[in-house]
């Protein structure tokens, strides 16, 4: 039997059959200094089914597809054991559903480019970094095609096809390292600009690393650039308004919460053009859309999968629902992070600053999103003095309250940042693509170490 045709022999039984298709195609390139480090082509194909029976869900998957009969009726067994044994039972609400196909937008596929003319682009790409004091050069082309197919018992028919392109690159001097990266739902056409400004990018952040000291630990006033504006966003904010964490009470956010100043508004923003986290449909088959998260300072919203928005009374539906591969479950997860641009140019923050730091970059670090306490690590800092930026330092490390963070936030820049940028989202083993489009921001009383 088809899979149409398990889903009508299922949904005699159940409130919802979901069965969802994969195929992936992805090429990883990576050239170290003159040589060819690997080279990895990589397809894989798959199915899914989730069930819901008397208010439980069952979940079952596989990579051979001759399984399918066999796949339903494990997803509808465990939903039916699981209802004999568990009190919370999950209740169908509004249901929203389409029959669509989403096509990708690229000028270029990736994978008609002939191996060997990728292989000389990042070739070529190394040969052009010329500092002096460079040791190691390490760069890698990342492609992938996505083709995912999402039906359900309630009439939703969707097929969507997605590109991702990434080039990556890491300077090396022996005791310091500078990164650069370019991504975006693009095709080869990402790698098609002119890379000199890019390599002087790196070369530059490695010099200024090489000749800066340490950052003194203390207490400073801050402007975060935007790019570890948006990782603080999403890792310190965004995790915490999945609302699968107010569900299970691992947030120390609520809903009507006035978080920060009347300045902060944040969404969640899947519809942003090419950017790395965007989708045109989530996984549970719900249109993209606009969700406001934070207005005016105060928790509007939590993003929402279908488990999540069934089981909270009080939650806007957001297209949050994400699965990360064909084995794995939709969850709340961030799509692109967005936070409306404020009233400052980036001079006038730094003015209103007057003496502080600006600090700059992701280097790692994370939350607990059931306490608010924070980590991060700043690829370098900038000595700001009488509201002018005068020489820099090596990452300073950021820790503290979450909240307190928020209520310290004192200006927004109208500037954003770059739109090729984004990074991979990490939740309970899970891995999904994710961006950011924020601007500068002035925030007061941070801990910095080094």
């Amino acid at each position: 039997m088809n899979f149409e045709t398990l889903i009508k022999k299922y949904e005699q039984f159940s409130e919802l059959v979901e069965y969802w298709e994969d195929e992936s195609k992805k090429e990883i390139l990576i050239q170290n200094n003159k040589e060819l480090k690997s080279y990895a082509p990589v397809t894989s194909s798959g199915f899914s089914v989730r069930m819901l029976v008397n208010g439980c869900f069952g979940f079952a998957s596989s990579n051979d597809f001759s399984k399918q009969e066999k796949a339903f009726k494990a997803a509808y067994k465990l939903a039916k054991n699981a209802s004999l044994i568990k009190n919370e039972k999950t209740l169908v609400k509004d249901f929203e559903t389409h029959k669509a196909s989403a096509k990708s937008r690229i000028r270029i596929d990736p994978f008609s480019i002939d191996e060997s003319e990728k292989i000389s682009y990042l070739k070529d790409f190394n040969n052009s970094f010329t500092l002096k004091g460079i040791k190691n050069v390490e760069s890698t082309m990342a492609l992938s095609k996505n083709k995912n197919f999402y039906a359900n018992s309630k009439s939703s028919r969707i097929t969507q096809e997605s590109n991702y392109s990434q080039l990556a690159t890491e300077a090396n001097s022996g005791t310091e390292n500078a990164r650069n990266i370019r991504r975006a739902k693009k095709g080869y056409e990402l790698f098609k600009f002119n890379y000199n400004d890019f390599i002087k990018e790196t070369e530059e952040t490695l010099k200024r690393l090489l000749n800066s000291k340490l950052a003194v630990p203390g207490k400073y006033n801050l402007i975060l650039d935007p790019e570890i504006t948006g990782t603080f966003f999403h890792e310190a904010v965004g995790h915490a308004l999945e609302a699968d964490g107010l569900r299970e009470k691992t947030t120390c956010i609520s809903m009507g919460e006035k978080l920060s100043s009347q300045e902060l508004t944040l969404y969640d923003n899947p519809k942003l053009k090419d950017y790395w986290g965007s989708y045109e449909y989530d996984s549970e088959g719900i249109k993209s859309k606009k969700s406001i998260l934070i207005k005016n300072g105060t928790v509007v919203n939590f993003m929402n999968d279908l488990s999540s928005y069934f089981d909270i009374e009080g939650l806007k539906k957001t297209s949050s629902g994400r699965k990360a591969s064909i084995h794995q479950l939709p969850m709340p997860r961030m799509s692109n992070i967005e936070v409306k641009p404020g009233t400052y140019s980036k001079q006038e923050l730094t003015e209103k600053l007057k003496n502080g730091l600006l600090v700059k970059g992701f280097g790692g670090g994370g939350v607990e999103t059931s306490t608010g306490i924070f980590s991060f690590k700043a690829n370098e800092a900038f000595i700001i003095k009488n509201g002018k930026i005068e020489k820099s330092l090596k990452g300073a490390s950021l820790s503290g309250d979450l909240k307190q963070l928020m209520k310290n936030i004192s200006g927004i820049s109208k500037e954003c940042g770059k739109p090729y940028n984004g990074g991979t989202c990490g939740k309970r083993e899970s891995w999904v693509p994710v961006s950011e489009k924020v601007p500068y921001v002035l925030v007061g009383d941070v801990n910095v170490g080094n």
